[in-house]
């Protein structure tokens, strides 16, 4: 009895227990319940389901201290699921949660317990394994890669990132990348930092230093500023100063940085020979007003580096025009069924605009436009705007908010307005996801499949876009949904897995999925271990990655070889293999592994320049498993005339690994020979102005110019023209693709003083040129739609016009017309549109549209056709751009077609609008959807109504195809029941294809595909249903060839030999004044320099930098003696624009040689007589004499080689161990003497030169000087000078000579007594002779002069001058000396216009020459 009792009770006790739990706690969150210490707690997120037992609604939970609430991630009539944040003491901590359905939580009726455990980590348990030390890579700057053993998972710790960036790998992997606070003063070889965890215990983290190799030489030298004066004035494009600056070092790859206040770019070669480089670099605007910059390099004992240089850049800002800050007058117009939209309008008088594109922004959605859009009448100076959007009939915004702004603006239009009908419950917008799956398909990327619906009211609300959240924030419209409704369907989208650093310190940046509706009611998921209702289900959403299995890759990989493992890249680009594989390859051989070029060329291709503007994107090749070796191979193209050496490149294995072949061993490097580096575009270095265009002087001084383009705008009312430029735009005679003068011509077809024109500036807004391997400098005056969407390119290193950075006035001209400004815009008279509705999930998605326009006054502007825009809600705008049919003076019919993307518009439709009409004298017109319904009301040709279909298979891209490859990827649209690939070929074959392994409705995989070297069309169909087939798609294969065949150059010639010792002390020039008033030309010219004198910026020079080198075409070849002869244009080089047209003639030539004895006395004479020309290049020749010499019986015959090089562009030369520089512009003479026989031992030679300087004008106030001296740049030569008027005559003399193998000092002398034997000075000529005196030899001589010519600041009128009016004498200004060796250089620098000498003149100074010449004989 009482035993039953005792049973009774406890049953009692347990059914109203029973009862009394209301509630049931499932605990949902994915990580443990212990963590470790993040400063001083733990920081828990837990998921909780909470289930009415009684089918009660749940809706609190809390701790029963009232301490820590719930957030309701999702709900229905029974279940509710929580989110619960919670902050934990170190040691265990007990919880007791509860829940109700009502306000007050009553424990009594349901409870969970919850115990955490707050966890210390013991830093003594933790190790550091050394992956790879620390390396440079031009990508990542410093950086090493360690392990840390034994650290859990979801431990955090903190670092100093003022000196480094941390970023986990994945299997306790960290790269660790050295900012240069840090190693711009690091001096040790082992680099340390600490890492900090909880509480204050730190591991520090020691890597050695990977040393580059030993730093013999490396010198910084001709550093120049753009602009010279320091004084940059950042525009809207945000283009900075520039530094330029050659190196000597016998690092083929020299590391350097430039920076101010914590900011840093990285110095790029741009062009040169290996060991001899020029760098540029971008003085970085972080910031108006003035800032200091350094230059560092690296120090002979790495890893320290030094401070070069340090100089001031005063930045200012250009002022910029702002958007008005006024009120748009907004319409709004719901009479047609199925699409509303509102009309915007400003009708002010204080719009102006200057080309810079503007941001329209709509709901939180924006677009970035540029004219013409919205342009509805007026010009540049007094803009009106209007235009038309789609808008929604329902919203639960209140008030719709609508701006206009232009760049980097202060100030806004709106145009805000409230919705037809407001909803007030939010839920009706609402989405949920059904469904969300990551499938791999190959090549590192996921095809992602999401299933969404609308659960508030699936009529009223459908999707607009989804946003990928990531750190690139992709948008994807409903051209991805692939079956169902905007309101209830399915979408596929593409995640593409690139490489990127994302740092420790920024991980709370988490991706996510947004849903954007038309009702203005995002939904935003989580991706990770945030936990949502899935369709039925409880679940997480799991971002695709790739799941490595071993993280240990940089030790497994081996067996790296390529198929040409020593390549020469002097003027071709090399197709080559790359195979390796891998230790434990089980782990690796299904990845999908990515290769790409780091060389300087390949980063230059992509825009990359390593500082705090860019960011690293390449285009991945993927390797692949050959089953026949066993080893990975990828196929590459290196790029011609890249920086030699090793051609760096990385092999990427997810978002986080990579290896870097800067860590590999010698024997995996991939070398390369190059006598040549050239990885920056042409370069402008004169402009022209003319009535109606330009003459620019172009500049490829290694791989030549090959074409490009100008966009030339409309000041007044912005008509646009893009120019090309090609070799035809060449003038003839002027140059060749190294350099030369190209005519450009604005197409305008009014004549100059036209009355049906207005006058108005025309400005060269942008430019791109391009040389012969596609190395490309752009220019970009204003914002371009670009520009906004890629902010790598705000980097100016690239810039054609670095010689005018700062003077924009060279970029526009003035077109003048006596035509008044038109006061009545065009007129639109009619418009159709081809079709009101389409279905843009068809093959058929093609409109056209057909106008009629007329502008009584004055006509339309040719060449001006205006745009057609397609407008859809989310206002990714299509663009139709119409040129004329049927035309007479004053009225054009126009039409354009397009063919819209998939999807375009759906759901709602889109609008349709037109802008861009231009008259002729100033006027511009466009006109909205508003205005086109106005036109005829009863048409709907202002808005196309859209479906879509899904039964139609769609290619709307494949991947990069190449003649070696076997495997397909196709992408596009309704592949689902597609079964058979088709290829026809151009050469008329056809080939079908069943081999499809992979099908989604978005993605196919098409493989076995056979090899195919030339263009081909793909089709996809369903063998089964004989209508459904694909549209065709053109595929053109990249074709590899291997066949490399070795270096394809010539050696350039030399008669330097190789071995060149000094036997005694070299000549020095003494020490040298500064000359000139202003001091060196001025700031902007030149600087002193103590014991040297005055230093020139180029293009000056001088002893007091007042001369400018100017540029002319390669003279005429000589063939019967070594004789340059250049007709000199008068009036100008440099950067001016006008010319007269008086002419100067130079003359150089070889006389004699003459053997002197002891005292200095002639004793014999061997006059050149005839010579034998050889051609070597166009700008090189050779030419051969001899003469008999003889001392009693011993008797030989002397040969005397000369080789007579022009250069058209600047270039370093070695001579007797003296760096020399040649200008452009420039002749060199190499004269080379052998087998001489001396009448004595203690004789020696003179070689003698004429030159000679005349002008051809007959003026009478002319002035002439002569001059002879010590250069002041540091070469230690002598130059000559002789000046007519404004042009001169300039010699260079090296005091040095290869004598006998030997670098030995000689002395040049003027030949005073040869001055009787010509015509004296006069005020229109001078002339000299030049003695070259050699020392004694054995068997050779070498010796090395140069000339060239400059014009000067003041003509040469003064003391010393002999002039046509007084024959006074005196010290004038010596303006700009650069004469070239020992061996003799003339350098003549003419104006860009080439104009012959006239027949009568030439002939008379050259009969007057050889005249003189034979007396000497």
């Amino acid at each position: 009895m009482i035993r039953n009792l005792f049973f009774l009770l406890i049953f009692i006790i347990i059914k109203l227990n029973v009862n009394a739990q209301q509630f049931k706690f499932t605990d949902l969150t994915p990580s443990k319940n212990s963590s470790f210490l993040n400063g001083n707690s733990c920081y828990t997120i837990k998921f909780f389901l909470v289930e009415g037992l009684q089918g009660q609604t749940v809706n609190t939970m809390a701790d029963t201290d009232f301490l820590i609430a719930g957030f309701i991630q999702w709900t229905n009539s029974s279940f509710t699921l929580f989110r619960v944040d919670i902050q934990s003491q170190l040691g265990n901590n007990f919880y007791q949660f509860v829940a109700n359905s009502g306000t007050v939580i009553d424990p009594s009726i349901g409870y969970f317990d919850l115990n955490l455990d707050c966890k210390e980590l013991n830093i003594s348990t933790l190790s550091v394994d050394i992956i790879q030390d620390v390396i440079w890579s031009t990508t990542f700057k410093y950086f090493s890669v360690v392990r840390i053993n034994n650290l859990p998972e979801n431990v955090e710790f903190t670092y100093d990132s003022q000196i480094v960036k941390v970023y986990k790998m994945g299997g306790n992997l960290f790269r660790i990348v050295y900012n240069e606070n840090f190693y711009l003063s690091q001096n040790l070889d082992i680099w340390s930092i600490d890492f900090t965890f909880p509480i204050s215990n730190n591991l520090i983290i020691s890597v050695p230093f990977k040393n580059r190799g030993n730093i013999v030489t490396n010198e910084i030298y001709d550093l120049k500023l753009y602009p010279p004066s320091g004084n940059f004035v950042l525009y809207s494009n945000v283009f900075g100063s520039l530094l330029s600056f050659r190196i000597k070092s016998n690092l083929l790859n020299p590391v350097y940085r430039l920076g101010t206040l914590g900011y840093y770019s990285t110095p790029r070669p741009i062009l040169g020979k290996p060991n001899n480089l020029t760098f540029i670099a971008t003085c970085l605007p972080i910031m108006a007003n003035g800032m200091n910059f350094s230059l560092y390099g690296q120090n002979e004992t790495q890893p320290s580096f030094k401070e070069y240089s340090n100089f001031f850049v005063n930045i200012t800002e250009s002022p910029r025009l702002q958007t008005p800050n006024s009120k748009l007058t907004s319409i709004k117009d719901n009479s047609t069924v199925g699409m509303a939209m509102v009309t915007s309008e400003y009708n002010g008088t204080e719009f102006k605009f200057d080309f810079n594109p503007f941001q329209l922004e709509y709901k939180q959605t924006f677009t970035i436009t540029d004219f013409p859009f919205g342009f509805i009448g007026g010009n540049n100076e007094m803009v009106k705007f209007g235009f038309s959007l789609p808008i929604n009939l329902i919203s639960i915004s209140p008030l719709n908010i609508l701006t206009i702004c232009m760049p980097r603006c202060i100030t806004k239009m709106r145009g805000d307005f409230e919705p037809f009908i407001t909803l007030p419950n939010s839920d009706v917008g609402r989405f949920e996801i059904q469904s969300f799956t990551s499938s791999y398909i190959g090549n590192l990327k996921f095809l992602n499949r999401i299933e969404i619906k609308s659960i508030g009211s699936p009529n009223l609300s459908s999707v607009s876009y989804l946003k990928i959240m990531n750190s690139k924030n992709t948008v994807h419209d409903n051209g991805m949904l692939v079956s169902g409704t905007a309101s209830d369907g399915i979408w596929e989208y593409l995640t593409e897995i690139k490489f990127e650093l994302v740092e420790i310190s920024n991980a709370i940046t988490e991706n996510s999925i947004k849903i954007e509706g038309n009702l203005d009611y995002p939904v935003t998921y989580g991706f990770g271990d945030y936990l949502y209702q899935i369709g039925n289900n409880i679940s997480k959403l799991t971002y695709p990655s790739i799941n490595l299995k071993n993280y240990n890759y940089l030790n497994d990989l081996v067996q790296v070889s390529f198929l040409y493992n020593d390549i020469d890249i002097t003027d071709q680009s090399v197709d080559n293999i790359m195979f390796f594989t891998f230790n434990n390859i089980e782990d690796y051989k299904d990845l999908s592994i990515g290769f790409y070029l780091t060389d300087e060329k390949s980063l230059n291709d992509i825009r990359f320049e390593n500082s705090i503007f860019t960011i690293l994107n390449p285009n991945y090749k993927f390797a692949v498993w050959d089953q026949t070796t066993n080893r990975f191979r990828v196929n590459f193209k290196v790029p011609a005339n890249t920086l030699p050496g090793n051609i760096s490149y990385a092999l990427v294995l997810d978002n986080t690994n990579l290896i870097d072949s800067n860590y590999l061993s010698n024997e995996y490097q991939l070398r390369a020979t190059s006598i040549k580096v050239d990885i920056y575009g042409p370069i402008v270095t004169k402009i022209i102005k003319q009535h109606n265009g330009w003459l620019f002087t172009i500049q490829d001084e290694i791989n030549g110019f090959r074409d490009g383009f100008l966009i030339v705008k409309g000041l007044l009312d912005s008509s646009f023209y893009n120019i090309t430029i090609n070799m035809s735009n060449l003038i003839e005679g002027s140059g060749d693709k190294i350099i030369g003068d190209y005519k450009i011509i604005i197409p305008l077809e009014f004549g100059i003083g036209s009355s049906n024109c207005i006058t108005q500036d025309y400005l060269i807004t942008q430019a791109s040129l391009f040389d012969t391997y596609g190395n490309n400098n752009t220019y970009v005056k204003y914002f371009t739609l670009e520009y906004y969407e890629n902010t790598q390119s705000f980097e100016s290193t690239r810039n054609p016009f670095i010689h005018f950075i700062n003077d924009s006035s060279p970029f526009s001209i003035n077109y003048y017309c006596t035509g008044e400004l038109d006061s009545s815009p065009p007129n639109l008279i009619s418009f159709k549109t081809s079709r009101s509705s389409m279905d843009v999930g068809s093959l058929d998605r093609s409109i056209t549209f057909t106008f009629q326009a007329q502008d009584l006054e004055s006509g339309f502007k040719q060449g001006q056709n205006p745009i057609v825009y397609l407008v859809p809600q989310r206002l990714a705008m299509e663009q139709c751009r119409a040129t004329p049919t049927i035309t007479n003076s004053t009225t054009i019919t126009f039409s354009c077609t397009i063919e819209v993307p998939v999807g375009f518009g759906y759901p709602d439709g889109f609008l349709v609008s037109v802008y861009g009409f231009i008259n002729n004298r100033g006027t511009y017109s466009g006109f909205s959807s508003k205005d086109i319904k106005d036109l005829n009301p009863l048409q709907q040709d202002w808005f196309v109504s859209t479906d879509f279909s899904f039964n139609i298979p769609i290619i709307t891209s494949v991947s990069e195809f190449t003649n070696k490859d076997s495997t397909l990827f196709i992408f596009g649209k309704n592949f689902r029941t597609v079964d058979t690939a088709i290829i026809y070929i151009s050469n008329g074959s056809d080939i079908n294809l069943k081999t499809i392994t992979k099908t989604y409705s978005s993605f196919i995989k098409l493989t076995e595909v056979p090899l195919i070297d030339i263009p081909f069309k793909l089709l996809l169909l369903d063998s089964n249903q004989i209508n459904i087939k694909s549209n065709e798609f053109l595929i053109n294969p990249i074709v590899y060839n291997f066949n490399y065949s070795g270096p394809t150059y010539t050696p350039e010639p030399t008669l330097q030999p190789t071995l060149q010792p000094t036997i005694s002390p070299l000549p020095t020039n003494p020490p040298q004044k500064c000359l000139g008033n202003p001091e060196c030309g001025g700031k902007n010219k030149g600087y002193c320099q103590s014991g040297f004198g005055c230093i020139c910026y180029s293009p000056w020079y001088g002893v007091d930098c007042t001369s400018k080198i100017i540029i002319i075409p390669t003279p005429q070849t000589n063939t019967s003696q070594p004789t340059v002869e250049i007709p000199i244009t008068g009036g100008g080089g440099g950067q001016e624009t006008n010319s007269t047209e008086f002419l100067f003639k130079s003359l150089v030539t070889l006389v004699s040689i003459r053997e002197l004895d002891f005292k200095g006395e002639v004793i014999k004479t061997f006059p050149f007589d005839k010579w034998v020309f050889e051609d070597i290049d166009l700008t090189t020749g050779r030419y051969n004499t001899s003469i008999v010499s003889q001392n009693g019986n011993d008797i030989k015959t002397t040969n005397i080689t000369t080789i007579i090089q022009w250069f058209n562009s600047s270039k370093n030369i070695t001579f007797a161990g003296q760096e020399l520089q040649m200008n452009p512009s420039s002749v060199k003479f190499t004269i080379e003497i052998e087998n001489y026989v001396f009448s004595s031992a203690l004789n020696n030679l003179e070689l003698v030169m004429f030159a000679s300087i005349l002008s051809t004008d007959e003026s009478d106030d002319f002035c002439s000087l002569k001059q002879f001296g010590d250069t002041t740049n540091g070469d230690n030569s002598n130059y000559i000078k002789l000046q007519v008027q404004d042009h001169s005559m300039y010699g260079r003399f090296i005091k040095r000579a290869v004598v006998d193998g030997n670098i030995v000092g000689i002395e040049n002398t003027l030949l005073d007594e040869f001055q009787n034997t010509i015509a004296e000075s006069t005020s229109h000529s001078t002339q000299t002779f030049i003695g070259i005196k050699i020392p004694h030899f054995k068997n050779k001589v070498i010796i090395d002069p140069d000339f060239f010519v400059l014009l000067d600041s003041e003509s040469a009128s003064g003391e010393n001058s002999i002039c046509s009016k007084s024959n006074g004498l005196s010290a004038s200004k010596i303006a700009g000396i650069v004469i070239g060796s020992v061996c003799f250089v003339a350098i003549i620098v003419i104006s860009v216009v080439y104009i012959f000498i006239k027949n009568k003149n030439s002939k008379k100074f050259k009969e007057q020459i050889q005249s003189k010449l034979k007396q000497l004989n």
